[in-house]
């Protein structure tokens, strides 16, 4: 199984991608979060991981059920 990190967007929705490697240095890279298209507005957001310690069992569990649309190579 693929693991998956829970990240937060600047719009503020949680959700999950497998594409998060902080050590690699990509188009998507702004700042220390990604541009990920996020699932619930389909939209290119910068996304950071989420602390999942600040997280309900219910956002938790949706972040993980929402995955990331695509990202930019």
């Amino acid at each position: 199984m693929e693991q998956r990190t829970v990240v937060r967007c600047a719009e503020g929705h949680v959700f999950s991608t497998t594409a998060f490697p902080m050590q690699h240095l990509q188009v998507g890279r702004v700042g220390p979060g990604r541009l990920l298209r996020c699932p619930m507005c389909g939209r290119l957001r910068s996304s950071v991981p989420a602390d999942v310690s600040a997280l309900t069992a219910a956002e938790l569990a949706r972040g993980l059920r929402l995955v990331a649309v695509d990202s930019p190579a």
